[in-house]
């Protein structure tokens, strides 16, 4: 089961698909049916290049985009020089199908341009980004051309911004939003010498995400995936925002569904006590793992407590559902069924109408389908809206830390 939930994310046609195939073929079928798309999902991968002159952000940007810091593990190294003459993969910590590209500086003695273009298969990758800081650079337009012509998608970041507003705001005739809008017109033109069309671009600062278009950007990139790739894309992001919680409360609900699919599934075998048992397994399970993706886990409470400078219980301050941060076991899933009337009375109606033919297969894969969908879409309810108590409180610390800079 860990394999599933680590690796597996169904869209809501395969989870219509499985329930099809329980009804159509049974438990047989329908295990086989788990175990080909276990295997399928198993290699889905969104792989994204990121591009662009040295000293242009471009680690700066994988790092915010995986939510770590430039000293953490897993974090791609920046600097003022090239880090790399490699094309370098750094891995989403939370989803290992996820991968960012560094992409090395190109034209060099030791990476001739020529050489870097033969060598590199464009085509590898799902999404392209191509980093500037300034100007729109010859190197720049062979990536946009060659992106073009591998049938890419990708998108134009201007890094940097908080530097170019330092810069042009000392100008007497400085006017933010006409500076957005010549920066926007300069790197549409650029493109479009490349011919290039229709490409978005985005402003970006590392040092506020929540600012100018990096949100925009993570929107877009996700928005342009296949349902199975924008559900991987979407619990990989970092909370910035409640509209990132908003958005993985969506997504989880299919990966909930999923889960129910096969308890049902699980529950149509008329044995004593083992729809319960698996039940229990399965809600234990997807209760950890829509925590780790909501960042309610011990490990990223205490990587987020850290960074902003106040303790992991400071952060937790103002959760009603405390349960939350506890250890998940399959009592303490037992003492969230007992909230629930329905819950306990389909668990408890269930073994009793085991023995019943037909009735008792039929009964059986309902309740557990429906214990299973209302436990664990309750359980991230309450997840969802602790995520939002302590993404508030962190920012109130961040905010306060910079204040009192």
């Amino acid at each position: 089961m860990a394999g599933v939930l680590s690796n597996l994310y169904y869209s809501a046609k395969d989870v219509k698909d499985l329930v099809a195939t329980y009804q159509r073929e049974g438990e047989k079928g329908f295990e086989l049916a788990t175990k080909r798309k276990s295997k399928q999902f198993e290699n889905v991968q969104i792989r994204i290049a990121v591009m662009g002159e040295s000293g242009s952000g471009k680690s700066t940007l994988i790092n915010a985009l995986l939510d770590l810091d430039e000293n953490e593990k897993g974090a791609a190294g920046t600097g003022s020089t090239e880090t790399t003459n490699e094309i370098t993969a750094y891995t989403q910590p939370t989803l290992p199908n996820v991968q960012y590209y560094d992409f090395p500086r190109m034209n060099t003695p030791i990476l001739p341009m020529k050489k870097f273009m033969k060598k590199t298969n464009f085509s590898e990758y799902d999404l392209g980004i191509i980093v500037t800081a300034a100007r729109f650079t010859d190197n720049d337009k062979l990536l946009a051309e060659a992106l073009k012509k591998a049938g890419k998608p990708f998108y134009l970041v201007r890094s940097k911004i908080d530097e170019t507003i330092r810069a042009e705001s000392r100008k007497k005739s400085y006017n933010q939003k006409d500076m957005f809008r010549d920066l926007r017109e300069y790197c549409i033109s650029s493109l479009k010498s490349a011919g290039v069309q229709n490409t978005t671009v985005f402003l970006y600062s590392a040092f506020d995400l929540d600012q100018f278009d990096f949100p925009k950007l993570r929107e877009v990139v996700v928005s342009n995936r296949l349902e199975t790739q924008k559900n991987l894309f979407i619990t990989a992001l970092p909370n910035t925002s409640e509209a990132d919680i908003e958005r993985k409360r969506v997504s989880l609900r299919t990966f909930i569904k999923m889960l129910s699919a096969i308890s049902g599934g699980i529950g149509a075998i008329t044995i004593p006590d083992l729809s319960l048992a698996c039940d229990l397994m399965l809600i234990v399970s997807g209760i950890l793992f829509i925590r780790k993706i909501l960042g309610l886990d011990e490990a990223s409470l205490r990587k987020l407590a850290q960074r902003v400078g106040i303790s992991v219980a400071d952060l937790q301050r103002g959760s009603n559902d405390v349960w939350v941060f506890g250890e998940i076991t399959r009592q303490q899933v037992v003492l969230l069924m007992q909230r629930s009337t329905l819950a306990m009375t389909l668990t408890i109606a269930e073994p009793l109408l085991n023995f019943v033919p037909i009735l008792g297969s039929i009964f059986g894969a309902t309740s557990s389908f429906a214990v299973t969908l209302m436990m664990l879409n309750n359980s991230l309810d309450a997840m969802v809206e602790t995520a939002k108590i302590v993404l508030q409180n962190a920012k109130a610390a961040a905010s306060s830390k910079s204040i009192g800079n």
